[in-house]
């Protein structure tokens, strides 16, 4: 029996205001994919960031040819980000996760084996390290995303899913919020896409800030801003239009 041919993946990141996560995810990610797969990049899509996040990702390419960088002039949001990464891809697999260093690229060593019967594979966080608040609020969104779109998936925000490449190709996306996670799943799922599901691990945000919360947060409470519900709602409202 011949060896299995290895996978060319393509990994997007999308950063906004991460200068001090981003080389340490870059530096974690990159062997775990030149021991796994075969041809390989790593797509850092800057939001728009205030800080070095963009500088620290240019001076990397320079002895890095696997390393990319879509720029935003300016913040457009985490869909939007996510959208650039996922039409900017090469590789017949798209994986991406975020840049805050809250998930472990070794899980997905559990995402690959159930690429072979899915055309996608979301990872859900089996022990969330987030404040009470904010998994009290994801729960409820959850369930909103559930009773809305028709689509029930365990923690369908988890930033941690792989998807054949096709699912871009054939799909629309129009979301600039977090919708777009949901959006994905359920254009792809009525395109005829299969989705799997699996735990992976989540860890405590210990640099940077997320976009999300306003204010200090601690085990139990963390504020989200108020912008950002009203955007996912009024973007919820107009993909339910479109879904007819």
């Amino acid at each position: 029996m011949g060896v299995k041919k290895k996978k060319d993946i393509s990994v997007v990141l999308p950063a906004y205001n991460e200068e001090e996560n981003i080389l340490l995810i870059i530096s974690k990610i990159q062997p775990y994919l030149k021991k796994n797969f075969g041809k390989y990049e790593i797509i850092v899509v800057d939001d728009g960031s205030r800080d070095k996040t963009g500088k620290i990702v240019k001076d990397l390419q320079k002895t890095r040819p696997w390393l990319r960088l879509v720029t935003h002039p300016k913040n457009r949001g985490y869909g939007a980000a996510l959208r650039s990464g996922f039409t900017s891809a090469k590789m017949p697999w798209v994986f991406y996760t975020d840049s805050d260093n809250q998930f472990d690229i070794n899980d997905l060593d559990k995402l690959m084996p159930l690429t072979e019967k899915f055309d996608i594979v979301a990872g859900y966080r089996e022990h969330r390290q987030d404040p009470y608040m904010r998994i009290f609020i994801a729960w409820v969104y959850n369930q909103i995303i559930w009773l809305s779109l028709g689509l029930k998936i365990r923690d369908i925000d988890c930033a941690f899913k792989i998807y054949k490449k096709q699912v871009f190709d054939k799909i629309k996306m129009t979301s600039e919020t977090g919708l777009i996670d949901a959006e994905v799943l359920v254009k792809a799922k009525r395109a005829g896409f299969t989705i799997g599901q699996t735990g992976v691990r989540h860890f405590p945000r210990t640099l940077g800030q997320t976009v999300y919360e306003v204010g200090g947060r601690n085990k139990f409470f963390a504020f989200v801003k108020p912008q950002v519900v009203m955007s996912l709602l009024y973007e919820i409202g107009s993909l339910r239009r479109e879904l007819g």
